[in-house]
């Protein structure tokens, strides 16, 4: 059986390390995957959404965490060889489509970070997008259709597990 590939948006941790005791949900993920039924990563960028002390020092611990840390897109001044992986022309044509339909949706759209995190998502094909960033989860239906990608906020996705079972 193959564990269900989860990507975390870098705010569902930066949240929970802020707040721990109001963010069970991230706490269940981080349980799944230490018990094996979920594999849970973050991409690379992790570092530039978290780039300070004392959040950034907590990064030492995704491992610990059961998160594992995947390459990213490879973004001129933030590309490690071996790690980092070619961009898909496709979809970084459609950033700037996607920020428009965020507008449109009067929501804030994904910055270059965000949208690098979709992207190393996308090109690993990874089965679920986790984020709480309504920029980007108002782009899940545009993106399912154009790119395949299933984006969907970390409780619904829980929501549905306890239903597979």
């Amino acid at each position: 059986m193959n564990l269900p590939t989860l990507t975390l948006d870098t705010n569902l941790l930066h949240e929970y390390w802020k707040q721990r005791d109001k963010y069970e949900v991230v706490e269940t993920l981080l349980l799944l995957a230490k018990q094996g039924k979920v594999d849970l990563a973050v991409t690379a960028r992790v570092h530039e959404d978290i780039p300070n002390p004392p959040l950034s020092d907590n990064l030492n611990e995704l491992p610990e965490l059961g998160v594992s840390k995947t390459g990213s897109v490879t973004r001129l001044g933030f590309w490690v060889l071996g790690r980092d992986m070619l961009g898909d022309g496709a979809f970084e044509n459609f950033y700037p489509t996607a920020c428009e339909l965020a507008k449109q949706s009067r929501k804030i759209p994904p910055d270059w970070r965000d949208w690098d995190h979709l992207h190393a998502h996308y090109l690993l094909r990874r089965e679920v997008f986790l984020t709480w960033d309504e920029g980007i989860v108002c782009l899940a239906e545009t993106l399912k259709n154009q790119f395949d990608i299933a984006i969907i906020k970390p409780e619904e996705y829980l929501q549905a597990f306890s239903g597979e079972k």
